[in-house]
């Protein structure tokens, strides 16, 4: 907490004479209170609980704590109804044997329900002041010995239990470390991830494991300690076998998780930089419970896969700080002078008599100069170009649209041709347009590409052997889009101002490479600014998902169904089932609902369509009480749900929904009043 802050409350609560029967924050009747009473109306609710450590010491062999609680507003937060303090100690490195890492040893916990039983003794001060005193003795421990000398720890959780004047409160967590006698910080730590790097993709830590219990990662990793859980649930073990095989681009390196605050040194660094000071732990004390984590074939007491190790004591002799790192780091690195090596350019245009289109793809170097592609052909493993018809509401099926493999291990495919240096293919499917100035006057083409790659360097394809299925033999590309109309009128892009790609980069990467889609049949893409189309109000360039719907039709993907539908549904789906949404501002920073005027009706179940704006609703509400909804109310606004795909198209724009609802990222449920 600022020291702004600490020095409001200090100067609030040094005026109070005696203690106050509050129920809620701050005084009365928004004036200066009485002396030695807070000023202020009550916080009518209650966003954050912060939390101060005042005292915290163990005295023969007993723990306890003193804590100042605020809300959001720096106002004094009293009558907190349900807690939990847990106490543990940290066994610093090497301790415990010569390689070993620090551990925390997790004496126990005790919750105290005001309105039940507390095991220790609890004080509500009335005036944001607490206190807490064990009724557990450490000494007393049959399986931890207590040593006065470590560093000690108390957590705490606030439950979401209201207070006596039926203010809500959040679940909210707070830790305090310290020696056991003075209460002064200790030497050393264990904070080696900060929960700011887990919220870059969970954005409420807390609303992703333990029904929205624990929100701070540091309680995560002192109750997940060997003794408290089972073998492999360690959280230095756990967490790392969770998140391995999720292919997500910020993943692939280390520090996306283990990560330093080196921006300059102000207050917000600081706090920053103290969250997580022991963040190069991962490179700097190698051990074989957390390498072993990740490389989960390898069996170091057995000596399978790895030299024999009976220990820890020996691996840092081999595996340095330096070398780690490297070794750790130098893929992702590699990776990217890769895909920054070359890019595309993408164009498109019409023939008016033959409804088709002609794609041209320009390969251009890292300075955007020209390069010519048959200069690298042979190491081009592959060119995927896809084309389809209203870029607002895609008229071709996934199976119906154009597409061709132009390029496959260097070999230039019969459709395709090479002009003035450029890969140019027409289109041999029939491109349904339609008018002109409307969605289907447009036909839009995605095009993703691959080179063969090794050790750093992209090679002959022939070199390799690759087969299709090895993706380590190759580097998907950037991915560029081209749009084009049958009238020769402006093209109808589709909309990319809904979606803050930046997010997407939090947990994909900042160059994403979409491993979903490499493999046999698809190079995969990176996704990158080369596929804007559209500019920011500041003139930075937007990059939109707008190139997926090419594939991710209104028909669906493979299958009808929301699951494999239509780009509105399946990001909701996917990412709902995965735990990731919790609000919608994560991914967008605005609902551009005039979009729904040019779509139409999106495959929820084989065979049937619904109309779109229930569509993209039931994708995040689940579809039967969503249906039991819309037959009692929707439908005699125009909604159609699971209907033929012809009636629910042509009731498209019939849904009234926005009569009534107003949604926005920040509010979704907002109504016009």
């Amino acid at each position: 907490m600022m020291n702004a802050q600490t020095t409001k409350i200090a100067l609030l609560l040094a005026a109070s004479a005696v203690t106050m029967a509050l129920t809620g924050c701050g005084g009365s009747d928004g004036n200066d209170g009485n002396p030695g009473e807070p000023g202020g109306e009550p916080a009518p609710a209650i966003q954050t609980l912060n939390f101060t450590f005042d005292k915290s010491v163990v005295t023969n062999g007993v723990p306890s704590v003193e804590f100042t609680v605020t809300n959001e507003d720096d106002l004094p937060v009293v009558g907190l109804q349900k807690m939990r303090f847990a106490a543990a100690q940290l066994i610093p490195q090497g301790a415990t044997g010569a390689g070993n890492a620090s551990q925390w040893q997790y004496f126990g916990d005790e919750t105290c329900d005001v309105a039940a039983t507390c095991p220790g003794t609890f004080v509500d001060k009335k005036n944001g002041h607490y206190s807490y005193t064990f009724n557990m003795n450490l000494t007393a421990n049959a399986k931890i010995t207590y040593n006065d000398q470590l560093a000690q720890r108390v957590l705490i959780r606030a439950y979401n239990t209201p207070l006596p004047d039926a203010t809500q409160v959040p679940n909210s967590n707070a830790f305090v470390d310290f020696t056991a006698d003075t209460g002064a910080a200790p030497t050393y730590s264990r904070k080696i991830v900060a929960t700011e790097s887990c919220n870059t993709c969970h954005q409420d830590l807390g609303n992703a494991h333990h029904g929205g219990s624990y929100n701070d990662v540091n309680y995560c990793a002192t109750c997940h300690t060997a003794g408290k859980v089972g073998v492999g649930k360690e959280f230095n073990v756990l967490i790392h076998a969770k998140h391995k095989d999720l292919t997500l681009g910020s993943l692939e390196s280390c520090q996306s998780c283990h990560a330093a605050n080196d921006a300059a040194n102000d207050a917000a660094n600081d706090a920053a930089n103290d969250a997580a000071p022991d963040w190069a732990n991962w490179s700097r004390i190698p051990t074989a419970a957390t390498c072993g984590s990740c490389h989960s074939t390898v069996d170091f007491a057995a000596g399978k896969g790895h030299s024999q190790q009976l220990d820890n004591s020996n691996c840092i002799a081999c595996h340095n700080s330096d070398w780690t790192a490297e070794l750790h780091t130098v893929k992702t690195v590699d990776k990217k002078v890769l895909i920054n090596k070359y890019g595309i350019e993408a164009s498109s245009v019409v023939d008016s008599a033959t409804k088709a289109a002609t794609i041209s793809i320009q390969v251009t170097d890292s300075k955007g100069s020209p390069v010519d592609i048959s200069a690298l052909l042979p190491q081009i493993q592959r060119v995927e170009i896809i084309t389809n018809v209203g870029p607002n509401n895609i008229a071709l099926s996934y199976f119906t649209k154009d597409s061709v493999i132009a390029v496959k291990n260097g070999v230039l495919d019969s459709k395709a041709s090479i002009v003035d240096g450029k890969l140019v293919y027409t289109t041999t499917k029939p491109l349904p347009f339609g008018a002109v100035k409307t969605d289907t006057d447009t036909s839009v083409t995605f095009v993703n590409w691959a080179m063969c790659s090794l050790n750093a360097q992209f090679v002959a394809c022939a070199e390799p052997t690759f087969d299709g299925s090895d993706v380590s033999k190759y580097t998907s590309m950037k991915a560029d889009i081209a749009f084009a109309t049958l009238s020769g009128e402006k093209p109808s892009t589709r909309h990319v101002d809904s979606v803050n790609f930046s997010t997407c980069a939090n947990c994909h990467g900042s160059e994403w490479e979409s491993r979903y889609h490499k493999g046999n049949n698809s190079p995969g893409f990176v996704m990158s600014e080369q596929l804007a189309h559209s500019k920011d109000a500041t003139g930075k360039p937007i990059v939109g998902l707008d190139g997926c719907a090419t594939c991710h039709t209104p028909h669906g993907t493979y299958a009808s169904g929301k699951n494999k539908g239509a780009l509105e549904m399946k990001l909701h789906v996917v990412h709902g089932e995965q735990g990731v949404i919790k609000e919608c501002t994560q991914c967008h920073n605005d609902f551009n609902l005039d979009a729904f005027k040019v779509k139409g009706a999106l495959a929820t179940s084989a065979g049937k369509y619904t109309t779109p704006i229930t569509a993209t609703c039931t994708s995040c509400h689940n579809h039967n009480p969503m249906k039991a909804h819309s037959q009692a109310v929707l439908e005699g606004f125009g909604a159609i749900i699971d209907g033929d795909y012809t009636q629910a198209n042509q009731a498209a724009q019939s849904e009234t929904c926005f009569y009534c609802h107003k949604p926005t990222p920040t509010d979704h449920t907002q109504v016009k009043m």
